[in-house]
C-alpha cells in the first residue's frame, strides 16, 4: 500500500461488495472588564453585559466568517505552514489539538465519496513538542474492507515524525433495537445560555477560539466547558463538525486532569470515539473521570454538541510543572526564567 501526502486529498470511494476486500492505492470572579487569573493559570476576562453571544443555530454568516478567517495552517506545495497563533499554552510549540484536526481532515478526505462511512475513532499520538515550523502530512491506507477502513496519518518535520494519527471509518447500517445505557446526564448550560464567551489567556498565550466554562467565568476547568473554533484549520478550507470535535477533544486533558491546584499533567495522546456524527460549531466537554498514580494519569470526558452527547475522549498524561500556578495553591510561581524551564519540560 502506498502513502498519500496531504493537502492532496486521498479519497476512498466506497466499500467493495459484500464478501470481498478491496486494496487501496498508495481564581476569583473579577469586576466587569477586569481580567483575573484562575487555577489553570489562564486569564478569564469578565466582560460587560450587553455583548451578544453566538447564536445556537449554525448560520451561513458564521460559517462564511470562519472559512474566510486566517487558518492555523496555510498550504505551500506539499507542506503546511503554521500561523503565529497555532501555539500552545505550554510554549512556542504547535498546539496538540491541531494534530487531531489534521487527522480528522484526513478522515474527511477519505470518506468524501462515501456517505455511508462514519468516523468511529480518531487516535492521536503526540511524540514530542512540535516547533512552530512547516510540517508535512502523509496518509497511508492500512485496511479497506467491507465494513471498515483504517488510515494512518503521519505528521513530520525535517528530522522525522513528530506525531501520528489513526482513523477508523465504519460503514453505517440499520440500528439494532433495544435500550442502551447512555452517558451520565450533563446538566450544563449551553453557550447561548452562558452568555458572552470567556476569553482565556496567560502571560504568554491567548486562546485562538471562543470558550465557555460551564460554571461561568469563575468556574474551574474541571467543571467542563464548551468551545467554538473561529479559525479554519487550513486557510481556504471549511472546518467541518468532525474536525471541530477532533480539535476540541484535546482539551479533555485539562478538563479531566486538572486538580484544585491547577493543571499538573501534559497529555501524550488522546483518542476520540464517536457514536454519532457531530453537528454544528459548538463542542462541549463533560468531565467523566480521572485516575493517576506516581505521575501517570488517565482521563476521560464525554463530548457533546448542542443536541446531546456524541462520543467520548480519553487521554494518557504525564506529570509536568503546574501550568501557571497562582499564589496560594502550593504550586511553583514562574518568572521568565522559570517559564523557559517550564516550556522545555513539555513533551520530551
Amino acid at each position: 500500500m502506498g502513502s498519500v501526502r496531504q493537502p492532496v486529498a486521498h479519497v476512498v470511494t466506497g466499500f467493495p461488495p459484500a464478501g470481498r476486500t478491496a486494496s487501496v492505492p498508495a481564581g476569583e470572579t473579577g469586576k466587569l472588564g477586569q481580567a483575573v487569573p484562575d487555577l489553570e493559570g489562564l486569564i478569564v476576562s469578565v466582560e460587560a453585559p450587553g455583548v451578544a453571544s453566538p447564536s445556537a443555530d449554525d448560520s451561513d454568516r458564521a460559517v462564511r466568517a470562519v472559512s474566510s478567517a486566517e487558518g492555523f495552517f496555510r498550504t505551500e506545495g506539499d507542506t503546511l505552514v503554521p500561523a503565529s497563533f497555532a501555539t500552545s499554552p505550554w510554549g512556542q510549540v504547535l498546539h496538540g489539538r491541531l494534530i487531531g484536526g489534521l487527522t480528522a481532515r484526513a478522515a474527511e478526505q477519505a470518506r468524501a465519496g462515501s456517505a455511508e462511512l462514519a468516523c468511529s475513532r480518531l487516535t492521536i499520538d503526540l511524540f514530542r513538542s512540535v516547533p512552530l515550523a512547516p510540517i508535512t502530512v502523509t496518509t497511508t491506507p492500512v485496511r479497506a474492507g467491507r465494513r471498515i477502513v483504517v488510515l494512518d496519518v503521519t505528521i513530520e518535520q525535517g528530522d522525522g515524525p513528530v506525531a501520528q494519527g489513526r482513523v477508523v471509518l465504519l460503514r453505517r447500517s440499520e440500528q439494532p433495537g433495544g435500550t442502551f445505557r447512555t452517558p451520565p446526564a450533563w446538566g450544563a448550560p449551553t453557550p447561548p445560555e452562558l452568555g458572552p464567551p470567556q476569553p482565556a489567556s496567560n502571560r504568554h498565550w491567548t486562546a485562538p477560539w471562543q470558550s465557555w466554562r460551564t460554571g461561568g467565568a469563575d468556574g474551574a476547568m474541571s467543571d467542563g466547558l464548551w468551545i467554538r473554533d473561529t479559525h479554519p484549520l487550513v486557510s481556504g478550507e471549511p472546518l467541518t463538525p468532525l474536525m471541530r470535535a477532533a480539535m476540541a477533544a484535546d482539551l479533555a486533558s485539562p478538563v479531566s486532569n486538572s486538580s484544585t491546584r491547577g493543571l499538573s499533567f501534559i497529555n501524550a495522546d488522546y483518542t476520540v470515539y464517536l457514536g454519532r456524527e457531530p453537528q454544528g460549531e459548538y463542542v462541549g466537554i463533560q468531565p467523566a473521570g480521572h485516575l493517576s498514580e506516581l505521575g501517570v494519569a488517565a482521563g476521560q470526558c464525554v463530548l457533546h454538541d448542542l443536541h446531546g452527547p456524541v462520543g467520548f475522549a480519553a487521554t494518557a498524561a504525564v506529570a509536568n510543572p503546574t501550568l501557571g500556578s497562582p499564589a496560594g495553591n502550593g504550586g511553583p510561581r514562574l518568572g521568565s526564567r522559570g517559564w523557559r524551564a517550564w516550556r522545555l519540560a513539555g513533551r520530551a
